[in-house]
């Protein structure tokens, strides 16, 4: 429930939000507006207010609409009302991969046999998650890339645990966050640009999406007709990118816009999540078929996050990368973040063919980062 107990944050200015912040709307069928006033009650009772006014077609009935007082965006009303806040912020370069993991976690988490049912909480998201999984699981066609220079709209997403047999089942607000990977590389103070930073320093927790086939040391690797199709369109004419410049730029952001000191660590938990695996399963420098990371992820069966494997996982990733020549990229992140944890996934399971087709969706580890801030927010036990 929405209260004094609990702390909930406006998506899109991250101002921490209390019942009288809010604007309460009633909207008629010509999209004439009038605001609704909350009564001691309503807010006693943490409910949303009703319509009283005379001769009003909605009198009687729930505000339709509601607004943050702060920036006047337009809130899921169900956001008021649910017991932990949580978000995430996917950023990286353009082409690592960041909407097409997104769309994966959101169907293993619908599909999965955790006790978790998972509701959108307007029509926007549910339109968007129908969009990319038609796209991905039914048609087999990769997604394009976000389009760069316009701020992305948050998805929300209610989770209701089911682990429980109370009368009332918890439940937790799960915000998404997707930039398109140039606004990320480029983080600056246009208007689009301060949005999308806004949106990374306040994420609960950051997911920094690496790209393996930006370093020319992959790229030497892979064959070809695997190197062309898991390379994204938008990432094939320019030059790899330098992971540890965007990391810098990530990094100064929210350190100045969250008034933190520059020796000081930042708070939100960090997820660097080494993207399609699948890439590299037949490269000579690739990980070995028995290691960690190639296994099955075992936190789904076990209920919870298996901190041995993760742990496991997060060695044999940073050896990697360190083979690769990446260190001043791991070291930026961990002197600069409180709590980093490196992930591998492979969003579809294989690579696309030439013709950018998908075999059958089998994605690998997408759910181990989430599973970790659910673990860290208590929601889940570590096991």
């Amino acid at each position: 429930m929405f209260g004094s107990r609990k702390e909930t944050y406006c998506p899109y200015c991250l101002r921490k939000i209390k019942f009288g912040d809010l604007k309460f709307l009633c909207v008629d069928e010509e999209g004439n507006k009038h605001e609704i006033k909350s009564s001691f009650i309503d807010r006693f009772f943490k409910r949303l207010p009703i319509c009283k006014r005379r001769f009003c077609k909605n009198r009687g009935l729930t505000a339709s609409e509601v607004e943050c007082r702060y920036c006047g965006e337009k809130l899921p009303a169900q956001i008021l009302f649910h017991d932990k806040y949580l978000s995430f912020c996917a950023v990286g370069v353009a082409g690592a991969g960041k909407s097409s993991y997104v769309t994966t976690v959101i169907h293993e988490l619908r599909c999965s046999d955790l006790p978790w049912i998972l509701q959108a909480m307007d029509t926007e998201t549910t339109e968007l998650a129908l969009i990319n999984e038609k796209l991905v699981y039914e048609s087999r066609n990769c997604l394009t890339g976000t389009t760069a220079g316009i701020s992305p709209r948050p998805q929300f997403w209610t989770i209701l645990d089911n682990s429980t047999h109370a009368q009332k089942m918890p439940t937790y607000s799960l915000t998404l966050y997707d930039g398109a990977g140039e606004d990320c590389e480029k983080i600056g103070y246009t208007p689009v640009e301060s949005k999308i930073s806004r949106y990374m320093s306040g994420a609960r927790m950051l997911l920094i999406m690496f790209d393996p086939l930006i370093l020319s040391s992959v790229q030497n690797e892979v064959p070809s007709e695997i190197l062309y199709s898991s390379i994204a369109h938008e990432r094939k004419e320019s030059a790899p990118t330098n992971m540890v410049s965007m990391a810098n730029s990530l990094v100064n952001y929210i350190k100045q816009s969250c008034n933190i000191s520059p020796g000081e660590r930042i708070e939100s938990r960090a997820a660097v999540v080494l993207t399609k695996l699948d890439a590299l399963r037949d490269t000579p420098n690739g990980f070995a078929p028995d290691s960690t990371i190639n296994r099955e992820s075992p936190h789904l069966k076990s209920k919870g996050f298996v901190e041995a494997d993760s742990e496991m996982v997060d060695l044999e990733i940073r050896d990697w990368l360190i083979r690769q020549g990446e260190i001043a990229f791991l070291n930026t992140i961990d002197a600069n973040f409180k709590n980093v944890r490196v992930f591998g996934v492979s969003s579809f399971g294989n690579p696309p063919d030439m013709n950018k087709r998908l075999a059958r969706i089998r994605p690998h580890r997408v759910l181990d980062p989430i599973m970790w801030m659910l673990a860290n927010e208590g929601i889940i036990p570590f096991v």
